[in-house]
């Protein structure tokens, strides 16, 4: 896995360093996301028909959950109908996961849990994320709420994937005009 991460870091600076040299203003949080949604969506797909992931897309997936925008996509694709492919997913990719790559997956484990009203998993998971991250944010948020007692039927998705998208495609614009804008090759992080 620690070869696969490499890898998919290495993918992405090439292609961010391939579109920069074709003349085009690009951050790698934008090449990131673009490619993150996409892997998302397909890895949600495979689990869903019951199959995995294999190791380069797992790679794929926690370098590219590490953008908020994915992670935040990924979220509002937990419909709760499809409980169990989504727990396996984040299992598995919370299993896989390098340090520095786990409070994503983790914490989105954790909600799939909490939404089923599995919180010793929940527990788990955040205990998971916040190791890696203690002020990982989704972890922090969900931590307070199985804390407080919150049952499974607050676990609802506020959001879809293109409320997401919009909100963020609002802000990126946003950001592009706005003075001491990322260029191309350099990346923010969340």
């Amino acid at each position: 896995m620690r070869r696969a991460v490499s890898h998919a870091e290495e993918q992405i600076a090439e292609c961010v360093a391939r579109v920069t040299r074709a003349g085009h203003r690009i951050t790698e949080r934008r090449v990131v996301a673009a490619v993150g949604r996409l892997a998302v969506a397909e890895a949600i797909a495979r689990y869903r028909a019951g199959k995995t992931a294999d190791i380069a897309l797992a790679a794929w997936l926690t370098v590219a959950l590490r953008e908020v925008r994915v992670r935040d996509d990924a979220w509002a694709r937990m419909l709760p109908a499809h409980g169990d492919a989504h727990r396996r997913l984040w299992t598995d990719l919370t299993r896989l996961a390098r340090p520095g790559y786990v409070s994503a997956p983790a914490s989105l484990l954790a909600f799939v849990a909490w939404q089923s009203g599995d919180g010793a998993l929940g527990n788990i998971a955040l205990d998971r994320a916040l190791a890696d991250n203690p002020y990982y944010s989704m972890a922090r948020l969900l931590r307070e709420a199985l804390d407080s007692g919150a049952p499974p039927s607050l676990a609802r998705l506020p959001m879809t994937p293109e409320e997401v998208a919009a909100a963020y495609d609002t802000a990126d614009t946003d950001d592009e005009d706005a003075p001491g804008a990322v260029p191309a090759g350099e990346a923010r992080r969340m």
